[in-house]
């Protein structure tokens, strides 16, 4: 839209860009892709204005709706059109020095409300919180589920990435008021003059009823002239304050602490510091070296600083903490949205501190994390899509991916004996942490929140755990859930599993997952070393878990010997056509193979399984999976059972632990012989062996000399064939394993040393029969 247009031709031409025209019927709007639509949690509210993004049309100043006199139909007038830069985008505005938002919001009724007196019938009213400090609130009507308020409120403010939240309440004389539900408007989603009018669900705030009402109300955002407002007031940050991101620090351990205490120890915590928010670890008692491994969040504001200001401190009770040291971190020499592991030197002294510091900036992301929507923002996918092309791969390579998390709701949470559910979700992914809001005393709790994470490794997992806050001791995990980033796709229902992710859970989560990824970036980051995941508790002893991976072990060797006998039927002519095929393929293969055909045949080989399995005829289930990993959960369950059976179970355990450590012994004692019997013949320790096979190799090596591997390999193959053939009893040996039987190991040559007499003290040597006189040679 240029300048020299007339007022008549930019109304025309934005009224045909943003606006149904009122002579189509509503079929033909659809087809025309303009449809009315709402905002927050209820649809994308970008839609409107994807033909405006496009033309890249720049409205400055201030716009108002008259109407087209149709009750649904507003009209804009233009007051004024600037030029616009072609990189412009409307959902990312600015506002001028002289600018500020006039939010115009109109609650007209609600309809179905819940009942929450005993009449049948509330007295409701609706409250808007934009800030603590700014409350609106309606009129109350009294004994009614569809009250009608045509309410309108108007306010200036300077920033709208902030949430407004409707709350719908009964009214109460006596006590506190009922909340029956709510709505969450994301302001910053809002297209600028569009007002819409809209009928949204609310969300649940009563206990086993998940349908509470509707709320139908009317919104509009207009850019206007500070000059035309009355009052302005601040509930963001223009002049004041802007989140910028989040800055997620994980403290991880200190190193050579100096002693403060009297027994050469001391009690060490780290505070964390910038501008007015702190934090502080917990107190590690009497350590030079304490692990912390503890996750903290700032808020990134444009007023905060830079400066993260970390002390080590040591803790005295009753007396004032002594500083041990400290050092400043900038973080704005931290690459964004990418975790990185720093050890920081303390002023003053030697010691050191281990930080794992992630930047989440919005600018980065391109949206605030907690953006409320109902589906994943179109022009949002676009972008990600473009981003992420094939075409697109060299411009950053170490940027794998992008993953949205949309936390809808819980349900099926088991109701407490004492006190009331107050849940939240964790969500982790790698070392990235995000928590949702608490749901106070809910049973069916609804989040509706869009979370976004930058992904630096496509095989990552997400994480999320399912936790009830309590007042005074841990809070409650309640189950927990697993997700490979190949399997982030779309709607679906979690069923929770136990905190050990091997058992039922208790509740089930609903989310909706989109992952963007460049695939040959994703290849890349496969064969660069793994990020150490500094979250992750250590692990623990637990025998279950090592008979399970016993079971494991064992269950591969069964199949390499299921392997071995399978050819060993075939060697042995037990059935001769397949047996005679066998050794034709046998020669043919060997005589023709080239080195290149193997990593060819292995290609085609997993290519075969890959179709197999998606067409049916395999069957995803391995035979290691139903054998091996069956016994482990069998096996936690008997534990579970066992409990309560006393000295019995007890027994059992102990049982286990001696068969699993047996087992365990003797195959470590098998593979640390190989090891040991190979570099023995290296170190001539068995003198004949040794020079036994330093004959053989020189003779093999003029053998390869004059004639090729692939003859030598086709001559040993046949003769195996003929030997069984002739002799099918024939008890077969391996030739290597009866050479290494014939050299000791290290236990083994101990054994064999001789104790032998000492020169000096013949007299003692009569007289004494201690074993001093004695010494091994």
């Amino acid at each position: 839209v240029s300048t020299q247009s007339t007022g008549a031709d930019c109304r025309d031409h934005l009224k045909n860009a943003m606006f149904t025209k009122r002579d189509e019927e509503p079929e033909e709007r659809a087809q025309n892709g303009d449809e009315d639509v709402g905002i927050g949690i209820m649809g994308d509210a970008y839609k409107g204005i994807n033909n405006i993004t496009k033309d890249r049309i720049h409205l400055r100043g201030m716009m108002k709706f008259t109407g087209w006199g149709k009750k649904d139909e507003p009209e804009m007038e233009i007051i004024d059109i600037t030029e616009v830069p072609n990189n412009f985008d409307i959902s990312q505005e600015a506002l001028a020095d002289d600018e500020c938002y006039r939010i115009t919001l109109e609650i007209i009724k609600a309809n179905d409300l819940a009942a929450m007196d005993s009449n049948g019938l509330s007295d409701p009213f609706v409250e808007l919180v934009f800030h603590k400090d700014l409350v609106l609130k309606t009129k109350v009507i009294n004994k009614s589920v569809n009250p009608v308020w045509n309410e309108k409120f108007t306010l200036h403010i300077d920033d709208r990435s902030t949430l407004a939240n409707i709350l719908v309440y009964d009214h109460d004389i006596f006590g506190a008021n009922d909340r029956i539900g709510y709505i969450d408007l994301d302001l910053a989603s809002i297209p600028p003059f569009h007002r819409y009018t809209t009928t949204l669900n609310l969300g649940s705030s009563v206990d086993g009823e998940d349908y509470v009402g509707t709320l139908t109300l009317s919104y509009l955002v207009e850019v206007v002239p500070i000059s035309s407002a009355n009052d302005i007031r601040s509930i963001g940050t223009k002049g004041q304050e802007r989140l910028l991101g989040i800055i997620q620090i994980t403290v991880i351990e200190g190193i050579d602490l100096p002693p403060m205490n009297s027994d050469g120890t001391c009690d060490p915590f780290i505070r964390l510091q910038l501008s007015d928010q702190q934090f502080e670890t917990k107190v590690i008692p009497s350590t030079l070296n304490p692990k912390w491994r503890e996750s903290f969040e700032f808020r990134y504001l444009n007023t905060s600083g830079d400066i993260i200001q970390a002390s080590l401190w040591d803790s005295e009770v009753g007396l004032s903490d002594n500083i041990i040291g400290d050092t400043e971190i900038d973080i704005s020499k931290i690459a964004p949205n990418k975790p990185f592991k720093y050890i920081f030197g303390l002023d003053h002294t030697s010691t050191k501190i281990s930080l794992l510091i992630k930047v989440l900036k919005f600018a980065e992301l391109g949206a605030a994390e907690l953006q409320l929507q109902k589906e994943i923002n179109d022009a949002e996918s676009r972008i990600l899509k473009d981003q992420y092309a094939l075409a697109n791969t060299a411009k950053d390579i170490s940027n794998v991916g992008y993953l949205i998390v949309k936390l809808i709701r819980a349900t099926n949470l088991p109701s407490k004996k004492i006190g009331s559910m107050d849940p939240y979700v964790v969500m982790e992914i790698e070392n990235c942490r995000s928590i949702s809001p608490v749901r106070e005393d809910c049973l069916e709790p609804e989040w509706n929140l869009t979370y976004r994470f930058p992904i630096n490794d496509y095989h990552s997992v997400l994480y999320l755990s399912l936790l009830d806050e309590e007042d005074l001791v841990a809070d409650a995990v309640l189950g927990r859930i697993a997700i490979p980033l190949f399997n982030c796709k779309g709607l679906k229902k979690y069923i929770l599993k136990d905190p050990k992710l091997t058992g039922v859970g208790k509740g089930e989560l609903i989310i909706e997952t989109a992952i963007f990824y460049n695939p040959v970036r994703a290849a890349v980051r496969t064969f660069s070393p793994k990020e150490e995941i500094i979250l992750k508790d250590p692990a623990k002893f637990d025998i279950s878990l090592l008979q399970r991976d016993v079971k494991r072990i064992t269950a591969q060797l069964e199949m390499v010997q299921d392997l071995g006998e399978g050819l060993d039927q075939i060697i042995r002519w037990r059935s001769k056509p397949l047996s005679f095929v066998s050794m034709i393929i046998f020669v043919l293969v060997t005589y023709y193979i080239e080195l290149w055909m193997v990593p060819l045949i292995i290609g085609l080989l997993l290519m075969y399984s890959h179709i197999a399995q998606r067409c049916g005829f395999k069957k995803r289930e391995s035979w290691i999976k139903n054998n091996a990993n069956k016994a482990y959960y069998e096996l936690s369950k008997d534990k579970t059972e066992g409990e309560s059976t006393g000295f019995s179970a007890k027994l059992d355990k102990m049982k286990a632990v001696f068969t699993t450590a047996e087992g365990i012994q003797t195959g470590l004692d098998f593979a640390a012989s190989i090891g040991e019997k190979f570099g023995h013949i290296g170190q001539w320790k068995c003198e004949f062996v040794s020079a036994m096979c330093c004959a053989i190799l020189i003779a093999a090596a003029g053998l390869l000399y004059y004639v090729s591997l692939r003859y030598i390999i086709i001559v040993w193959g046949l003769n195996k064939f003929r030997k069984f053939y002739f002799k099918p009893n024939l008890v077969d040996n391996n030739e290597l394993v009866d050479l290494l039987s014939r050299i000791p190991s290290f236990p083994e040559i101990e054994q064999y040393r001789q104790i032998r007499s000492r020169a000096t003290g013949r007299s003692r040597a009569a007289t004494d029969g201690s074993s001093d006189q004695y010494r091994v040679d």
